[in-house]
């Protein structure tokens, strides 16, 4: 691996390291600790506590903790989504494997081989000083390094994989330099090389995918360029990254700053993995080209739109697979606020929120505190196809997407709505790419907040990640009265064209606690509508139309008015009231926060089978119903107008 004149000799080649090392985030040697505590803003025992999990052989998978053994069976699938136990084979070359016919969904086996424990045994190493963590650290790597020989195994088979592990790696030598013997820095550099090694011969791939993976991978070369100018092909890796890190930057984000995965969960990776890399690119002072900062903080901005304020967490919009690149800071999985935080830092200099837990991933990345920017957030990502409405305690997003890229779920017209930090309305989530029937139909139509036609599904499922008669839709506008208070969105699909129906939505905000929803179905003839509601798993009480729930911040209600209307309630696949509608599916009344993990939630349908045009309204009461309701004037059922004409809220006024 090493270039002529590059000693070869573990202690040799330590003292070389030394002598010679790259600038990285920060210093190996300095110590970190107090500046850590600071960051950390009190949270240092929750980062101790986990730590001490993973010497315990408890190891976070998909942001929550599982007992793995340490060190793990590294061939074992993690016991989750009730899998069968079950095991891979390590011993043949990566391209052997096809990895739909493994014995359990292969993200399984991939996660804890994704070292997303260097992180908190490092960080835990930093703060106290303790050698114990380094010691646990090492452990794993030759135990991982013994059952995993270069190139064989399924663990090789992704070239994203490997490179979410090199930056591991890399961050490991910086983190645990004063623990680290020359044997230990030999091995590290060595499995450095070898990892990096794995990523060129499939760049093509990553290149066709056009996605996160290429990103993470070219970040991936450029730090092993980098950082490890010794290796003969370190020049070679970090042309490679550069060049494909800025040409994925350039094609992947909208003008609008959405991800062109279309799913918050690949957006927070794909900023991650791309601030990491132009964070060293500016270390090494050779800053990333404009074009490609420029949309590093499109990127950023776009993903700051559709965060939560008081909570950090974003709609579970599109493929959720769990992906944490970087796991630095105590904040839950689900808060997207340390990267944020992270990289607005790095690109503007300033902060998206107020000193809090957050902090410590910019802290990594070496960047100092800064004030907070005073931008307004977007409220619309017009190529991204999400358009939001806030109110001073809620907020709501409506898909509406003119799809110019793969879709990540089926999912036009879904709304999220949020309520002091409570997701009240959601997206179900994923749960697994590789599930038995019915669990994949996560991603289907059928598990959004939209209305289904005649139980027929508006887009044609061809593969897990492939959707074909793409389920397009047409923005129609935005309309606010003139003191804000009451303000409205309309979007149009055609998914249901083929059966001679058009979908409408008009979402209309009066103040902070009423919420209407119009869903009109255009078109003729009698068809048989549904429209669904994914909701929290909450104390409730159903009354006629009307659907009570007690949540921590009070009670919600949600009325569903429409003729010849029927209501069911859902919860854990059991129906608790309501007549069923037809085709009742077990997958309703549950939802999966992350990856492999399902959890009760309740699922409200309501039915009608009517002669179109027909339409059905979704009353919401955030708080205790009553107070002024709006008085709205309908516009006759035109597919290119929103439903409401005219829209009068005390001394508010609102025509569109």
């Amino acid at each position: 691996w090493l270039r002529p004149g590059v000693p070869a000799d573990p202690a040799a080649y330590a003292r070389h390291r030394r002598e010679h090392a790259p600038p990285f985030f920060f210093d190996a040697e300095t110590d970190l600790a107090e500046a850590l505590r600071r960051a950390l803003h009190g949270t240092e025992e929750a980062l101790l506590a986990e730590a001490e999990a993973v010497l315990a052989g408890r190891f976070r998978l998909f942001g929550e903790p599982v007992d793995l053994g340490f060190p793990p069976d590294w061939g074992r699938f993690a016991p989750l989504a009730d899998a069968p136990e079950a095991r891979a084979d390590l011993r043949h070359h990566w391209s052997e494997y096809d990895l739909a016919s493994l014995p359990a969904d292969v993200k399984l086996l991939w996660e804890p081989s994704r070292f997303g424990w260097v992180y908190p045994l490092a960080r835990a190493y930093r703060l106290t000083g303790e050698a114990r963590f380094a010691e646990g650290f090492l452990t794993l790597l030759d135990s991982w390094r013994a059952a995993n020989a270069p190139n064989a195994g399924p663990h090789w088979a992704s070239a994203q994989e490997a490179a979410l592990r090199l930056l591991a790696l890399a961050f490991a030598l910086y983190a645990f330099a004063p623990a680290l013997d020359a044997e230990a820095i030999a091995r590290l550099a060595q499995t450095v090389a070898v990892h990096a090694a794995r990523l060129p011969p499939s760049l093509d791939y990553a290149r066709a995918q056009g996605n996160n993976h290429l990103l993470s991978e070219a970040a991936a070369l450029y730090t092993a360029g980098l950082l490890f100018p010794e290796f003969r092909a370190a020049p070679r890796w970090r042309a490679l990254g550069r060049r494909w890190l800025a040409a994925g930057l350039r094609r992947q984000v909208f003008p609008d700053g959405g991800y062109v995965q279309h799913s918050a969960n690949y957006h927070r990776l794909a900023l991650q993995v791309s601030v990491w890399a132009a964070r060293l690119a500016e270390v090494h002072g050779e800053p990333l080209p404009a074009e490609a900062l420029g949309a590093l903080r499109r990127l950023a901005r776009g993903l700051e739109a559709l965060v939560d304020p008081e909570t950090g967490r974003a709609p579970n919009f599109g493929p959720n697979d769990g992906a944490l690149a970087l796991p630095l800071s105590t904040c839950e999985a689900a808060d997207l606020r340390p990267p944020l935080q992270a990289a607005a830092r790095a690109l503007s200099g300033r902060s998206s929120f107020p000193a809090g837990s957050w902090e410590e991933e910019a802290f990594w990345l070496g960047l100092p505190p800064a004030s907070v920017a005073s931008d307004r957030r977007p409220d619309s990502l017009p190529h991204t196809g999400l358009f939001l409405l806030r109110g001073d305690q809620a907020w709501a997003v409506l898909r509406c997407a003119r799809f110019r890229g793969r879709p990540g779920h089926s999912d036009q017209l879904h709304l999220d709505l949020w309520w002091q930090g409570e997701n009240v309305a959601r997206d179900p989530g994923t749960y697994l790419y590789n599930g038995p029937e019915p669990w994949h139909d996560l991603a289907a139509a059928a598990a959004h907040n939209t209305l289904l036609v005649d139980e027929q599904e508006p887009m044609q499922r061809a593969r897990r990640f492939l959707w074909l008669d793409w389920d397009q839709g047409r923005w129609l506008g935005r309309w606010r009265s003139p003191g804000d208070g009451l303000e409205a969105l309309a979007g149009l699909r055609y998914g249901y064209r083929r059966l001679g129906v058009l979908h409408r939505r008009t979402v209309l905000r009066a103040g902070d606690a009423h919420w209407l929803v119009a869903d009109d179905a255009l078109g003729d003839g009698r068809h048989r509508l549904r429209l669904t509601w994914h909701l929290p798993d909450a104390p409730w009480r159903l009354e006629g139309a009307a659907l009570r729930l007690d949540l921590p911040a009070g009670p919600v209600t949600l009325e569903v008015e429409g003729e010849g209307l029927r209501l069911a309630l859902y919860r854990a696949g059991e129906r608790l009231a309501g007549e069923a509608p037809a085709g009742e599916a077990p997958h309703w009344g549950w939802e999966a926060a992350t990856y492999a993990r399902l959890r009760p939630a309740l699922t409200l349908m309501a039915e009608v089978e009517v002669y179109l045009p027909a339409r059905l309204l979704s009353h919401w009461w955030l708080g205790e119903p009553g107070g002024l309701a709006p008085e709205v004037t309908w516009n006759p059922p035109i597919a290119d107008r929103p439903a409401v004409a005219e829209v009068r809220w005390g001394r508010e006024r609102l025509e569109t």
